[in-house]
């Protein structure tokens, strides 16, 4: 069995590109608000020295930094996401779409 992909619905992919991102754009936020939590600590340390001007960075304030970037990460890659999918559809009426072969699984039941 043949079968072409003639069209992707754009709001679909934003949909699920935006969960997606969203996820891992918090999981990414926590982790940049370890970095920033440890090298504010370490410049703090050093007293006047080197990094006196990296200011103690509190633990609300980083919270809501990886709140910020997760939705931006997830805002930004569902744009970019839906901008392909129409892209996509563009093309596939000029050019065509993917071709898959799609071959039927036969259910074996267990004895």
């Amino acid at each position: 069995m043949d079968y072409e992909l003639k069209h992707i619905d754009a709001w679909s992919v934003a949909k699920i590109l935006f969960i997606v991102f969203l996820i891992l754009g918090f999981l990414l936020g926590l982790l940049y608000m370890l970095l920033l939590a440890g090298v504010s600590n370490i410049a703090g340390s050093f007293g006047g020295g080197f990094g006196s001007e990296i200011p103690h960075v509190g633990g609300p304030l980083l919270l809501l930094l990886s709140i910020f970037m997760a939705v931006f990460i997830a805002v930004l890659y569902a744009i970019v996401g839906a901008i392909f999918a129409v892209l996509y559809n563009i093309f596939v009426g000029w050019m065509g779409g993917f071709k898959v072969e799609l071959e039927k699984e036969e259910n074996q039941s267990l004895p």
